[in-house]
């Protein structure tokens, strides 16, 4: 595609369109990620071997066999084999045996230093059935190298152990969202906030489905890149933002505004930059994961996942679903105040209508008035005869009459 085709693509582009469309997008990764999980744990037996734990999170134990350049190469099938099989051969004396749930070749800058890795759940949740269990093990397969003695060790990670770093882990996540959703809504608009939030959750998930697709291991290193990539795809929905802000500015007490054509001239004026900086991201992260070691490597791989659904969030859903929520936000403030709306002003109409209400009210007032002024002196003279009798009852002048 040529440079002017792009760049009238990118002129005539609306997210706000075809914004069904790119909804439907996170729904089908979701959903091929659960026919996986669930296809492979009714096989498998195991639904959290089937989603990719690692032993960070559920427990379990590692065998660490140093080989050097047995373990690279044409050498590395024949031994993983042979390695597994002595690990899932020996048994405790209830008759259990571990299975072994994931194999890891380390290949190190020096050769002598390359090794294979087995990891296994425990089978019980005594630390001295485990550390024995273990010992036995790596006894087993010491044995089978013996011009290479002490090339084996493993390590345990209890029950306990798992849940405090499976609590923390959700905490460090929940509290690094509140702070972003707390940092957005001062920084810009409530709904802007409630976006950004929608837009970090659909990145977690997405990531979360694309790493049980690609069979990468889900432990702490998992975690790391996790907050990492929540850290860098909400720069793009801010940039995206702040935009947006800039372009409402001049339109601020202004009624029915159009948000969907104001998110995609956002989008539009950021699109180059966003996948710019994604790409010249992602270009590290790559190179990182194919040079660099196992672990690195089950660091890097999260983060390129992460790297498309943070880029994809940012330019595709969080804008739509801002406009869509500040219109309907902008509906309901109008609706309250129209049915809560109180007004002391009054027009010319009104204030003629009051004004013939008030005289009418007055004539009325007075014509009550005269008609009992007319009636009191007919009931005057009773009224009269009364106060007089009262007032000369014990007048000196009555007392006088009644001695005559």
């Amino acid at each position: 595609m040529s440079k002017v085709k792009f760049k009238n693509l990118l002129n005539t582009f609306s997210v706000s369109k075809h914004a069904k469309m790119f909804a439907v997008v996170p729904f089908a990764i979701l959903l091929i990620a659960v026919i996986i999980v669930i296809a492979l744990g009714a096989t498998g037996g195991s639904y959290s071997d089937a989603v990719g734990i690692g032993i960070d999170f559920e427990g379990g134990s590692v065998i660490t066999v140093t080989l050097g350049e047995d373990a690279l190469g044409e050498k590395y099938d024949e031994n993983r084999e042979r390695i597994l099989k002595t690990i899932e051969g020996i048994k405790t004396e209830q008759g259990q045996s571990v299975t072994v749930s994931y194999v890891q070749q380390q290949e190190a800058s020096n050769v002598a230093n390359s090794s294979i890795a087995f990891r296994y759940k425990n089978i019980s949740n005594n630390d001295d059935e485990i550390s024995a269990l273990n010992e036995r093990i790596r006894d087993a397969v010491d044995a089978l190298y013996p011009n290479m003695p002490g090339n084996v060790k493993y390590e345990s990670i209890g029950a306990t152990a798992a849940q405090d770093l499976l609590s923390k882990a959700g905490i460090a996540l929940a509290v690094s969202v509140a702070l972003i959703l707390l940092y957005i809504i001062i920084r810009f608009t409530l709904m802007s906030g409630f976006a950004a939030i929608i837009a970090l959750i659909h990145d977690v998930v997405i990531m979360f489905a694309l790493t049980v697709i690609c069979r990468v291991q889900i432990n702490s290193s998992y975690v790391a890149a996790m907050i990492t990539i929540i850290a860098y795809s909400i720069n793009n929905t801010i940039i995206i933002f702040d935009r947006c802000r800039e372009m409402l500015k001049p339109l601020k007490g202004e009624k029915n505004i159009d948000y969907k054509r104001i998110g995609d001239t956002a989008v539009r004026d950021t699109m180059t930059r966003s996948i710019y900086t994604t790409l010249t991201t992602m270009i590290t992260v790559i190179f990182l994961a194919i040079l660099g070691s196992e672990s690195i490597r089950e660091f890097c791989v999260p983060i390129i996942l992460g790297l498309i659904a943070g880029l994809y969030s940012s330019v595709f859903l969080a804008t739509p679903l801002w406009a869509a929520m500040s219109a309907s936000f902008d509906k309901t403030k109008a609706k309250y105040a129209k049915r809560n709306d109180v007004t002391y002003e009054k027009n010319d109409e009104e204030e003629e209508s009051v004004a013939t209400v008030a005289v009418s009210n007055s004539d009325e007032e007075t014509k009550s008035e005269v008609a009992s002024e007319n009636k009191a002196p007919k009931k005057a003279p009773a009224n009269n005869k009364a106060n007089n009798n009262t007032i000369h009852k014990y007048s000196k002048k009555n007392l006088n009459s009644k001695k005559k």
